[in-house]
């Protein structure tokens, strides 16, 4: 079920920010505003480069397994052999990002690119969670999320408690078990495949119904020749989009140390922390939409999209509600310039959902130009916006932020309206009577089946006999 699936994908997703929460008090204690910001400028560039390295290719292996045209062997293989040359590449543009960040400090520059080696398993394990995605295993790509984010916060709230911890080290423990996440998700995408739960856009309904599991899992795995052009021209197509998202998303980070101070960036890396939290939702309703929701309806796939813009919104209405006191407590009073840009970015994040939403939608409705005009608009926007609005600090930068949002997000709609899947803008951002009775029909279920618990053995024994007595239910 897509509600479900987005569940539990927003649970997983959650864990991120959870983790970001739980070190940031240990770190901005152990850093101060100054080791905080530096803190930012060393591990953002390198986690940004794990997406925007993939030159598309994420986004690309996502599309080709979700129409059946790559198997996850191939997608294991296209992943391993496309992170080195990316890698590289990636290596070698942080090498000149380093320069132009750090000119200053001759230290901090040499802490940065020795940290940029990291980048090609960062790349790596994104075009895994691409190809995972798009065969809507919900599960490797929560694994994906969960292990890294457990395993960080586990080693750098210990590290923080229990040694002088600088800058550097920090982000090296963040980095590196960031990276963690390729061992849990290559060794899942090689695994021989389930027999798909849906057919396939090019396969015809009536050979799906004719063939055994065995004929149903062959598209899958079968050995047939990987379709590189298809997968470059597609990556290219979606490059700029990319470029853009990722730039709208961190880029104020990455080039917020000229431009602010370590000072400022340490408030806006805080406050991005606090209001990222409801981005999980959104991040996890772009998996499930460009997953195919796991064989869902259209309908069912839509209302994912409309029941997640407005719990991002209360998420977020919350979030801003209690960051004058949220933001002093968990982060010490020293962070307090930090509440207003936190709330500046609560509204942004809700904006940053429905661009989510609507880029995904326009990807798998193979409109891949499309999403990225808005994107690159936005982003453009976005930048130029936090040049002009630097001396007022991390503010400034928030309000870029939001501003460059809504470009993409006015933009996207537009083109989202002409899609066939979609009826109106009001089917994919506000949520119908019919809606919420299903989720709250859906929580209700959940909710029995917790307080039951499992099945006792002679229940299960008398369930299985009853099922295969060859009645009808």
């Amino acid at each position: 079920m897509a509600v479900h699936r987005l569940v539990t994908s927003t649970a997983a997703n959650l864990l991120i920010p959870v983790s970001g929460l739980l070190v940031s008090p240990f770190l901005s204690r152990e850093l101060g505003p100054e080791g905080r910001g530096l803190y930012a400028a060393l591990t953002l560039p390198i986690v940004i480069c794990g997406w925007l390295g993939t030159f598309g290719l994420q986004d690309a292996l996502t599309f080709h397994l979700r129409q059946r045209r790559l198997s996850r062997r191939d997608a294991a293989r296209v992943s391993l052999v496309a992170a080195l040359p990316l890698g590289l590449v990636a290596v070698l543009l942080l090498g000149v990002l380093g320069f132009l960040v750090f000119d200053r400090a001759e230290v901090d520059r040499q802490q940065f690119l020795v940290l940029a080696l990291l980048a090609p398993l960062h790349i790596m394990a994104n075009l895994a969670i691409g190809a995972l995605t798009g065969d809507s295993d919900i599960g490797g790509v929560n694994l994906m999320k969960v292990v890294p984010a457990g395993l960080r916060t586990i080693l750098l709230v210990i590290a923080c408690v229990t040694v002088d911890l600088s800058a550097f080290w920090a982000a090296a423990l963040f980095l590196t078990a960031t990276a963690s996440g390729v061992l849990v998700g290559l060794p899942r995408l090689r695994r021989r495949a389930k027999p798909p739960s849906r057919t396939g856009p090019t396969e015809p309904a009536e050979s799906a119904d004719r063939s055994g599991p065995t004929d149903r899992a062959e598209p899958t795995d079968r050995a047939e020749p990987i379709p590189v052009r298809s997968l470059i021209r597609y990556s290219l197509t979606c490059l700029p989009g990319v470029l853009a998202a990722t730039s709208s998303a961190r880029l104020d980070q990455v080039i917020g140390l000229p431009l602010l101070g370590a000072r400022e960036l340490g408030f806006y890396a805080v406050a991005v922390s606090v209001a990222e939290l409801p981005t999980v939702i959104a991040t996890a309703a772009r998996t499930v939409l460009m997953g195919g929701a796991g064989g869902d309806d259209n309908e069912s796939v839509l209302r994912v999209a409309r029941v997640a813009v407005p719990v991002a919104a209360l998420g977020c209405a919350v979030l801003a509600a209690s960051a004058g006191l949220l933001v002093p407590r968990f982060f010490g009073a020293a962070f307090a310039p930090a509440t207003l840009p936190t709330v500046i970015l609560c509204a942004a994040t809700v904006v940053f959902t429905c661009v989510q939403i609507f880029s995904a939608l326009l990807l798998v409705n193979d409109k891949a130009a499309r999403s990225s005009v808005a994107l690159v608009v936005g982003s453009l926007t976005g930048v130029l916006l936090l040049v002009v609005l630097a001396p007022q600090g991390a503010v400034g930068a928030a309000l870029a932020s939001l501003i460059g949002y809504a470009v993409a997000a006015g933009i996207a709609a537009r083109s989202v309206r002409r899609l066939p899947a979609v009826p109106s803008l009001r089917a994919v951002t506000v949520p119908y009577a019919a809606d919420l009775r299903h989720l709250h029909a859906w929580l209700r279920r959940w909710w029995r089946a917790r307080r039951a618990g499992p099945p006792e053995a002679g229940d299960a024994a008398q369930a299985q006999s009853a099922g295969t007595g060859g009645g009808v239910r």
